[in-house]
């Protein structure tokens, strides 16, 4: 403790000042923090709480990421989905055509048109499978597959580098004309029963439009099981999805809560360390006259 009155030195001013600075760098800190709304403005204020905000920032984008990658999975699966369906009506009305001409009370005209119309399914059928495509990918033409008419798709959905668990692999089998075994990829019917014999023969005849109706409902299970393959994805998607909304919303909930500041505490703080600021300077100014008094004390001598 400082006791004596000394002409050379103001231990009181001293002593005033010191705390002043050091209330006033408090202060300063607490308007850092209260006008940038961070409690940690910087590594040299906390080195772990920063060390560790950073790393579930980064955290935090990587999921954001991963749950954009999950939604173009989706939606690519959607566009591959809603195709299908189109397809599958298609066939269905295929399956229609390929029954009335089994019927024999066909004529020849009427056998040639069911044929015509029949042949145009078969080609449009492939031009949709074609022209299905997510960002410039086919995705029904099975033409980019490890397996021959099979198009792979991976899906980023994880913030590592383990496959196992950062990535889902998704697999669609190609569904043109030819691929279903109803015509060549470029639409021409290779099916005895479409193309030499096709759904045109005598009116009492008519083996060739059982064979088409047996090709047709064929392709009506093939694609029926890729949809239903489609559908078991797009859950597993979903569900990632869901997972991947939790873990990102709890990891920016620890993230705020180590780098966002009170403000109902930082606000007290600051009314407190205004309060010490101009108490500090109110004694710097009075520690300040020790000497004055010190030397009118000297005068009277």
């Amino acid at each position: 403790m400082y006791n004596g009155l000394f002409i050379n030195s103001n231990q009181s001013a001293v002593i005033a000042e010191t705390n002043l600075q050091n209330t006033n760098n408090q202060l300063g800190q607490s308007l850092n923090e209260l006008s940038s709304g961070l409690q940690i403005t910087g590594a040299w204020v906390n080195p772990a709480g920063y060390e560790i905000a950073q790393g579930l920032n980064a955290t935090g984008l990587g999921i954001t990421q991963a749950t954009a990658n999950a939604n173009n999975g989706n939606s690519l699966i959607n566009i591959a989905s809603g195709a299908l369906s189109t397809i599958q009506g298609m066939l269905g009305t295929m399956q229609t055509l390929a029954t009335n001409a089994a019927n024999g009370t066909n004529s020849t005209q009427n056998l040639q048109a069911l044929q015509s119309e029949f042949s145009q399914l078969a080609s449009e059928i492939t031009q949709i499978a074609s022209s299905t495509s997510f960002n410039g990918l086919n995705l029904l033409t099975g033409g980019s597959g490890s397996t021959i008419g099979v198009s792979d798709f991976t899906f980023q959905i994880g913030t590592n580098s383990d496959t196992a668990t950062s990535q889902i692999s998704v697999s669609i089998q190609g569904v043109a004309a030819g691929l279903l075994g109803l015509a060549s990829s470029g639409g021409t019917v290779i099916n005895s029963s479409l193309n030499n014999v096709n759904l045109v023969g005598s009116t009492t005849d008519n083996t060739s439009a059982l064979v088409a109706l047996s090709a047709v409902q064929a392709a009506i299970n093939q694609v029926s099981g890729i949809s239903g393959q489609l559908g078991s994805y797009q859950n597993r998607v979903t569900q990632i999805m869901a997972n991947l909304q939790t873990e990102g919303t709890n990891t920016s909930a620890a993230y705020d809560n180590i780098m966002d500041v009170n403000f109902a505490q930082q606000t007290s703080q600051y009314t407190l360390l205004s309060t010490l600021a101009q108490s500090g300077e109110a004694m710097l100014s009075q520690a300040s006259t020790v000497n004055q008094g010190l030397l009118n004390l000297v005068r009277a001598i």
